[in-house]
């Protein structure tokens, strides 16, 4: 008689593969992966079973039983016919036992993604009305499809759609928040992209758990928030310095003008000489975001910056040099208070709360919201949010991490009852 047993094989806390293993009745061990994920600290290694009490602990019991019953039935059927060994391998009795081999690649997880990708010139953006997803929403599916590559790496197995059950969104969350350890911003945007996949599939007819219809997905918490900015004074501290190197001067003007035109990175940087016309007290910078799709029209009146924009346009830099070469005029102009925030860790790549000089933490995105940040409450906000490209005043007040003026509105509401 053979004998079969579940183990865990991991030490790391968070959740683990289980592994299932097999002594065949005619000689031989096997052990492979099951593809199902447990809590460590759940484990029993007497039962060989979870001891939790939520539904994804339930359903990883249920499963194990199922496949202990299905290679009993598959020892037994064997023994009975005088089978001097199994007719094929654990792994492909584990396939047969979740009927993981009768799927086939277009109902996959991946396969899906990359048809999504596929198609995105003539999507409709539900947001504008207009037909092709922006180049940033293509960025972050083609990032997301390396990250289920990488998910599917880790469990050793391929995610087919009619297997997201609670158990295996629960397992992906897990692991891009404690394995890669993730942002819960970065985490919430997979999840979301995740139920956006599925529900896509599920449209067109594919066979698709109904457990992804429920699936939610998060940001961070307002409170847990910290956000960099450079203030006006220290704006001052960047624009007095002089005698810089000639890369770093054309950092520095990318910076002033960053900072007094608040738009997006990527937008920031493909500025050209002939999106400047002349106004009346300053001058217009006319761009269409990349992002929204949005076409702005930025009005300056910084003399210094409509010097830059006018007389002596910066030359094209990357974002990576552009980013690296902020923080070294940050230094330099003395930006150098300690602060709490996040900071990219060397060792794996992500960002890490502590306590850092703040020109260290500051990036590209900082002067966009130092823009909207330092004219807060001296523009009116409707101004504000035309020139960033916020379409509500609650998302625009979250970017900077302000509240709804509550009094400003019960003000109102008094100087026009008291006219009735």
């Amino acid at each position: 008689m053979g004998k079969i047993g579940f183990r865990i094989r991991s030490s790391r806390e968070g959740q683990v593969p289980v592994y299932v293993y097999v002594y065949w009745p005619y000689g031989g061990r096997e052990e492979v992966k099951t593809g199902l994920f447990v809590q460590l600290v759940n484990w029993d290694t007497e039962s060989q079973r979870s001891f939790g009490v939520s539904l994804s602990d339930f359903e990883l019991n249920e499963a194990l039983d199922r496949l202990e019953q299905h290679l009993l039935r598959v020892i037994n059927k064997n023994d009975s016919k005088g089978l001097g060994s199994i007719d094929s391998s654990l792994e492909n009795h584990v396939n047969q036992c979740f009927y993981r081999v009768k799927l086939d690649k277009s109902e996959t997880l991946l396969y899906h993604i990359e048809s999504y990708i596929e198609s995105a010139s003539y999507r409709k953006v539900k947001r504008t009305g207009l037909i092709g997803l922006s180049q940033n929403s293509i960025g972050n599916l083609m990032r997301f499809y390396e990250v289920v590559e990488e998910f599917e790496e880790y469990r050793n197995a391929s995610i087919y759609l009619n297997a997201l059950d609670h158990g295996l969104v629960h397992s992906f969350q897990e692991w891009l928040l404690s394995v890669k350890q993730y942002s819960v911003n970065s985490a919430g945007l997979q999840i979301k992209l995740l139920k956006m996949v599925c529900k896509d599939a599920e449209r067109k007819g594919v066979n698709v758990h109904t457990y992804t219809r429920h699936i939610e997905s998060f940001t961070q918490r307002s409170k847990d928030r910290i956000l960099q900015t450079l203030s006006f004074d220290e704006i001052n501290q960047i624009k007095a310095l002089r005698g810089l190197p000639s890369n770093l001067e054309n950092t520095r003007r990318w910076m002033l003008i960053g900072l007094f035109i608040g738009q997006r990175v990527s937008d920031l940087l493909a500025l050209k000489p002939n999106q400047v016309r002349q106004a009346e007290v300053g001058i217009y910078v006319d761009l269409l975001q990349q992002k929204t799709d949005k076409y702005v029209t930025v009005g300056v009146v910084d003399k210094e910056v409509i010097e830059f924009l006018t007389k002596y346009f910066p030359y094209t830099i990357t974002q990576q040099e552009f980013n690296k070469q902020l923080k070294t005029i940050c230094q330099l102009a003395g930006i150098t208070q300690m602060v709490k925030g996040y900071k990219i860790c060397e060792v794996s790549k992500r960002r890490k709360l502590g306590v850092y000089p703040k020109y260290s933490i500051i990036s590209s995105h900082d002067l966009r919201r130092s823009f909207a940040t330092n004219f807060f409450g001296k523009i009116p906000t409707p101004i504000l949010m035309q020139i960033t490209g916020h379409s509500k005043e609650s998302t625009f007040l979250g970017y900077i991490g302000a509240q709804v003026n509550k009094d400003a509105y019960a003000d109102a509401f008094m100087r026009a009852a008291a006219t009735l």
